[in-house]
């Protein structure tokens, strides 16, 4: 007897049996499904695949086999379940994207491609390995929607058998899941399977909190039981007594979720309320209201925890109604009421919307308003090359809680928690958050940095001249406004550079007797901009202004060899004017915290009033008629109006002796609610930070709100930021802002 064949044999017995299993369930949803191509897809990867085994010592095809499995639970179409049993072919076997494509047609190859990880570079670190695999993921699904759905398939399975891995791997990849693609499955509105990858990467994560919670809820789970049965009765006979037919569903909410909400809320599990959810499912949406008046009026509801998804939905197109109530024994519960249409949506997300005619899947449009998130994240990685800042920013846009605002027309916009009105201009029209300058919530004038709440109705006025603010950054949170912002500042710093660039080889070629333009017209600087890699002239520019390429390395491409520079540099002649200007003028060193970017030597300068700057702020200087030089923040609305060929880059000195970071004065002006305690609570938020109050003037409003102007004295602008932020916090406090 050959127990090798046996084995083989036994192998393939249940091998077959599984993938009957995949038929039977896709036959269930697409009666008209290719069962030959999916039978031919099935093949083709046992063949690539075999000889190959999993940690687990499990011959490789049992995993796609599984990853097909929940693309059926999915009820995903034909293509997608085929991708599935295909999706680690191209990345782990010899076949190519041609092979697949040829076999099984452009829409398979376009899935597995998406779903192949970017496996033949190089990258300089793990993070980089990962932030670009996650960059073409978003690219990929942007372009089709099924590719993460069967990529969370695959990280589904992944999770399922992680016992098998090295701790530290468990850990790494439990991390991504919980970061990234769990945040997905609840975007996509999958919640089944949201809660699953959870509470696995949590028992992965924090082991202790996982088993421990477990016990304890095992503890109580015939009391917990008890009362769910209890508390479906009541609601069934409530509802059987006013004639609504109904199903209801109850259960305790899952490990994650209840291990977050102790961590937020600071308490023990026995201090916990709302562990305990139920779910009443009925035929029509008005019966959904029905059902509300009905739970309010038999239970006392609780202040603030009521929320209409089916009038406002989620952007991932869930609707229900929610509301947390002090049932039976006085214990709170959340009720959710939705349709059965409303719960198939709730349960397999996007997926819910497919049209299934004639064995074709009808994919949704991913430009439909419920992708808006999609296609933020799409735009957002697009202008982002640092890996860490690419994860940071693709984590915060998943995870991000939401609000819901209205523009004056009544159009729902959904943005992250802690939006403000620049987010909201941002998310109508990137041309209105490009030239925003004020904005009205619920018929009130707000800074930009307000803080928006679900229900605010909102109004942005722009102005041509406006145009995207750097720290403007330290307070938009949605993915789309920071791309915007960084595109435009990343374009204004080219082409200053760009700018540098060519003043900086003007003079360098004039060492050599040329002159740039006819350099420039001969093709000599395309040659070198060629040769130094850099392909463009343009390029090589802003590569000299940024300082990466060498002045020097440019001009003795381009200049003959038999000429000899001349030794000293030749400064060129504004630079040049504006030096002597200032050392005429100015007379003696003053303030030794300033230089003149470009000089040798400290210069006397005075300070704009009107903007008040301090170390750390970015600056330019004004060279005036007679009075010196005067520096203002980048920022300044006064610099917009002065004579541009007067205006010079200056920067703080970092070699200034540290006995003379002097304070400087600045004005803040604090918008806040006129209530009794709100003025010391300001002062102290000051005074601990190290922050002098010189004056403080204060007057209250028609409206209930009181203006606060203070001046203080700091000597830095991180400093200054820190206090800022701290008041901002101060509950009462509407707005903080340098005047």
């Amino acid at each position: 007897m050959d127990p090798c064949g046996s084995r083989k044999r036994a192998m393939d017995i249940a091998l077959e049996s599984r993938y009957a299993d995949a038929v039977r369930k896709v036959v269930g949803y697409l009666p008209q499904a290719d069962l030959h191509l999916m039978r031919a897809a099935l093949e083709f990867a046992e063949a690539k695949h075999r000889g190959q085994m999993r940690k687990s010592g499990e011959p490789y095809i049992g995993h796609p086999m599984e990853v097909a499995h929940i693309a059926a639970d999915l009820h995903l179409d034909i293509h997608s379940v085929c991708a599935a049993f295909l999706h680690d072919t191209v990345e782990d076997t010899d076949a190519t994207y041609e092979e697949i494509r040829g076999r099984f047609g452009d829409d398979v190859a376009m899935l597995v491609e998406g779903l192949t990880k970017i496996s033949k570079l190089e990258f300089k670190s793990k993070e980089e390995a990962q932030a670009e695999n996650i960059r073409k993921l978003i690219i990929s699904m942007g372009r089709d929607i099924r590719v993460i759905l069967v990529k969370l398939a695959d990280r589904l399975h992944n999770l399922r058998t992680l016992q098998h891995m090295a701790e530290a791997k468990q850990r790494r990849i439990a991390q991504e899941t919980l970061d990234i693609y769990s945040p997905l499955a609840n975007r996509l509105g999958i919640n089944w399977m949201k809660t699953e990858l959870e509470d696995t990467s949590f028992r992965y994560l924090n082991s202790g909190a996982y088993y421990g919670l477990a016990e304890r809820i095992a503890q109580t789970r015939k009391q917990r039981e008890t009362y769910i049965s209890e508390t479906s009765t009541l609601l069934q006979k409530l509802l059987q007594k006013n004639a609504v037919a109904a199903e209801i569903q109850g259960r305790p909410k899952h490990f994650y979720s209840i291990y977050k909400k102790m961590q937020s809320q600071g308490v023990d599990l026995d201090d916990l309320h709302d562990v305990t959810a139920f779910r009443v499912i009925v035929e029509e949406m008005s019966t959904c209201y029905t059902v509300l008046g009905l739970v309010h009026a038999a239970w006392k509801p609780v202040g603030g925890r009521f929320k209409d998804y089916i009038a406002v939905p989620k952007p991932n197109g869930y609707q229900s109604l929610h509301t947390t109530v002090l049932g039976p024994q006085g214990e709170r519960i959340e009720i959710q009421i939705r349709t059965h249409d409303m719960h198939r949506v709730a349960e397999h997300g996007v997926a819910a919307h497919w049209a299934y005619k004639e064995g074709k899947a009808a994919v949704p449009d991913a430009s439909a308003q419920q992708f808006a998130w999609l296609r933020d994240l799409v735009h957002s990685q697009q202008d982002i090359d640092d890996s860490v800042e690419l994860l940071d920013t693709v984590r915060h846009d998943l995870i991000a809680d939401e609000v819901f605002v209205f523009t004056p027309a009544g159009d729902v916009i959904n943005l992250a928690q802690g939006a403000t009105p620049l987010d909201f201009a941002y998310a109508v029209h990137s041309e209105v958050g490009d030239h925003a300058v004020h904005a009205r919530v619920n018929g009130r004038g707000v800074s930009l940095r307000h803080v928006l709440k679900t229900g605010d109705r909102v109004e942005i006025t722009t102005r041509a001249d406006q145009h995207p603010r750097e720290e403007w950054l330290d307070f938009v949170k949605s993915g789309k406004a920071r791309a915007k912002i960084r595109q435009y500042i990343r374009a204004e710093k080219r082409e200053k550079a760009r700018e540098l660039g060519r003043t900086l080889l003007t003079a360098e070629f004039k060492r050599y007797g040329l002159r740039f333009d006819n350099v420039l017209k001969s093709g000599d600087l395309l040659a070198a901009a060629e040769i130094l890699k850099t392909q463009t002239v343009d390029q090589l520019l802003i590569a000299v202004g940024y300082g990466k390429i060498k002045k020097e390395s440019v001009a003795e491409k381009v200049a003959p060899p038999e000429i000899v520079p001349r030794d000293e540099p030749v400064v060129p002649g504004r630079m040049q004017r504006i030096g002597e200007h200032l050392r005429r003028v100015i007379g003696r060193p003053q303030d030794r915290g300033i230089r003149l970017a470009g000089m040798d030597g400290e210069v006397m300068v005075k300070y704009g009033k009107c903007c008040s700057p301090v170390p750390g702020d970015k600056i330019v200087g004004y060279v005036t008629r007679g009075r010196g030089l005067v520096v203002h923040t980048a920022d300044c609305t006064r610099m917009s109006n002065l004579e541009g060929e007067r205006q010079v880059e200056v920067e703080w000195d970092s070699l200034a002796p540290e006995g003379e970071d002097k304070c400087r004065s600045v004005t803040v002006r604090v918008l806040c609610k006129d209530e009794p305690g709100l003025l010391s609570k300001m002062s102290h938020a000051f005074s601990t930070r190290g922050v002098n109050i010189a004056q403080a003037h204060c007057r209250t409003r028609e409206d209930g709100l009181a203006t606060n102007i203070f001046e203080v004295s700091v000597r830095h602008a991180s400093q200054l930021n820190d206090a800022l932020r701290a008041v901002q916090k101060i509950e009462g406090v509407v707005t903080v802002e340098r005047a």
